[in-house]
């Protein structure tokens, strides 16, 4: 093979490989990404993904939420921190027969819910759109058994809570909610994690002198019978989330 060849070789090499492959997150990346799935996991307003499943373990019962009102059939909406919530609901008994609309008796529920808008806390600020779809049973219990799937897009620009710096991420997921558990009456989460596969954009920032970068994150979000909530990112970093504030403390290892 002549040098040219060989040239060409290692440049397409390169070449596929940089555009194939994804970038290494550094610890403050993961730090920054905790913030942000926090940031989304519970606002102080009720919001958030721990907001979601408690409001539709409200409105299953034809119930208004806190700052959830009902508009029509079924359909459920309101406003918090700057992002609308808008919940569609089918109810049945616990027989199976549907109920229009939800009442008292609902014992499952299918729910669709999307939020979206300009989030502003103490946490982070940032643009989001979410969807989800949510099966809820045994209602009647009191504890609510809750499953399904969500998406997420979010562009963020704040100031890190663990360090001194200011960074902006496109952030992006699919999650997956597994046997998590909603108690009604003080409403609260029991137990049940939530999965994530996360695909993330840093942009430059010139006060930290680092580059952009792309790179993937698996992250699991678990519930403690107690309230408590601790994110996990690639296996190996985990954090506390506050499932009243979205607040984020890193854990040692």
């Amino acid at each position: 093979m002549t040098k040219r060849n060989l040239f060409l070789v290692v440049f397409v090499g390169v070449l596929g490989a940089a555009c194939s492959g994804t970038d290494t997150p550094t610890e403050n990346d993961y730090d920054d990404v905790a913030q942000a799935l926090g940031g989304v996991a519970a606002t102080d307003d009720g919001g958030g993904e721990v907001g979601t499943l408690i409001d539709a373990s409200v409105i299953a019962t034809g119930s208004s939420a806190d700052g959830i009102s009902l508009h029509a059939s079924g359909k459920f909406s309101g406003n918090r921190l700057g992002i609308t919530y808008d919940y569609d609901v089918s109810c049945a008994d616990s027989s199976g027969k549907p109920l229009d609309p939800c009442t008292s008796a609902s014992d499952s529920a299918d729910v669709s819910v999307k939020w979206s808008g300009e989030l502003a806390t103490a946490v982070l600020n940032a643009s989001v759109s979410h969807d989800g779809e949510l099966k809820l049973t045994s209602i009647q219990s009191g504890t609510v058994s809750v499953s399904g799937q969500s998406s997420l897009q979010l562009d963020a620009r704040f100031d890190a809570l663990l360090r001194e710096a200011s960074r902006t991420y496109h952030l992006s997921y699919r999650a997956e909610y597994r046997d998590l558990r909603v108690q009604r009456s003080p409403a609260r989460m029991l137990g049940g994690s939530i999965q994530y596969a996360l695909e993330v954009e840093r942009t430059a920032t010139n006060r930290t002198r680092e580059a952009s970068a792309n790179f993937e994150i698996e992250a699991e979000l678990v519930f403690g019978a107690d309230g408590s909530a601790t994110l996990t990112l690639d296996g190996q970093h985990h954090y506390a989330i506050d499932t009243h504030t979205g607040t984020v403390a890193k854990m040692t290892n």
